[in-house]
């Protein structure tokens, strides 16, 4: 069992430096979101800081909590009330730390959604594309050879442990992936202008079926949550392993 502690700050730079999060304009403020005590021994990692997250993290002994949904949207801060109150409180009264990585945690090359994704299937030579305000946030790549649709969406549902939808394009088999996970489905006609095979997203919109049959590129929509489960966790084993401190993978089932 690990007995180390970094501190806060130590933590919040390092974090930040690490996933480059001053680059980014996004729909939320990434890093420290709620500040708690000065040391951090145990972190938890979860994929959205909701209630239910928030609390087993700190049921299971957590120090610090690092999500990659935070509580934290828009540009200024929601009234103290309601769903707000409930997920702070029990920070509050717990002293335990929240960071939310969003955008930031899409994007990275190692650490990123995308590209942990996106290796796991098997890919290599990842490339960035999917541009927001100047800053690619998804990767595409090749396997080493062309395989079956069909084994690629098992793989797909059997790594994410989610039905995956298949918007139907062109062929058998597929070889250049490209993925934005999450809500990404608009990234679908760009990948496919790339010479993707098969673009990978966690939802799918009316059009992307119809953007799929016209273009030629399946869509893959394998949940947003269950796309943005994976990375988070192995971010965490990577701290837990730099710093000497627990980590603790927080599970909250969520089928979107």
């Amino acid at each position: 069992m690990a007995s180390n502690a970094v501190s806060l700050d130590q933590l919040q730079t390092f974090l930040n430096g690490l996933l480059h999060s001053d680059r980014f304009k996004d729909y939320c403020p990434n890093g420290l979101q709620v500040e708690g005590r000065d040391h951090v021994a145990h972190i938890a990692t979860a994929c959205s800081a909701s209630k239910a997250a928030i609390e087993a993290a700190i049921a299971a002994g957590a120090n610090a909590l690092i999500v990659h949904h935070g509580i934290l949207w828009g540009k200024s801060p929601a009234p103290i009330t309601g769903m707000m109150k409930g997920r702070l409180a029990p920070l509050l009264a717990a002293n335990c730390s929240l960071f939310g990585y969003h955008l930031p945690l899409d994007a990275h090359p190692e650490h990123g959604n995308n590209a942990v994704v996106l290796r796991a299937l098997g890919c290599d030579n990842l490339q960035p594309f999917a541009a927001y305000y100047g800053n690619p946030i998804g990767f595409y790549g090749s396997l080493p050879e062309a395989i079956p649709l069909k084994q690629l969406i098992q793989q797909l549902g059997d790594l994410v442990q989610h039905e995956v939808l298949h918007c139907p394009g062109a062929g058998d088999m597929v070889q250049q992936i490209g993925i934005v996970t999450g809500g990404g489905q608009s990234s679908l006609l760009e990948a496919a202008d790339l010479g993707c095979d098969v673009f990978i997203s966690g939802e799918a919109s009316e059009q992307t079926w119809h953007e799929a049959v016209e273009t030629g590129c399946h869509c893959l929509a394998a949940g947003h949550h269950a796309t943005e489960s994976i990375a988070i966790h192995r971010l965490g084993e990577f701290l837990a392993e730099t710093f000497g401190v627990q980590h603790s993978a927080i599970e909250i089932a969520n089928p979107v």
